[in-house]
């Protein structure tokens, strides 16, 4: 059994490495621009699904925007104000070239925005 193979190891971690890298997120927390999120995101996935799930408690639905513009999914949440904390700005997530960009569904429910992608199904090659 080759479990342990470097080259398929290496070629495992190209493939599925996330876009951002710590540096990216080093970068971003000095960046002081108007656009800072006020939010928090979580990605999460199934074996069928890539999903997105941003924490907004009081925003109404209509202060909530989503697009998908090139290869990220991008939040858009008008900026208010909730007993002491502040909600709002622009945050967007990275798609892996395995998410389809079509059928995107949506929904808002008890202040958990939930944003699910199908990803693409893998090719099985016949074996002679």
């Amino acid at each position: 059994m080759r479990n342990n193979d470097p080259m398929r190891m290496i070629n495992e971690f190209f493939q599925s490495r996330p876009k951002r890298t710590l540096l990216d997120s080093i970068d971003d927390a000095f960046r002081k621009t108007a656009s800072t999120a006020c939010f928090s995101v979580d990605v999460k996935e199934t074996s069928e699904h890539f999903n997105i799930l941003a924490e907004l408690p009081g925003v109404p639905k209509e202060d909530i925007n989503v697009e998908i513009r090139g290869d990220d999914v991008v939040i858009e949440v008008k900026e208010q104000s909730h007993q002491d904390r502040n909600v709002g700005g622009v945050q967007s997530v990275s798609l892996p070239h395995y998410v389809l960009r079509r059928n995107m569904k949506a929904s808002y429910k008890h202040g958990l925005l939930k944003i699910q992608l199908d990803k693409k199904k893998p090719k099985k090659i016949e074996i002679e």
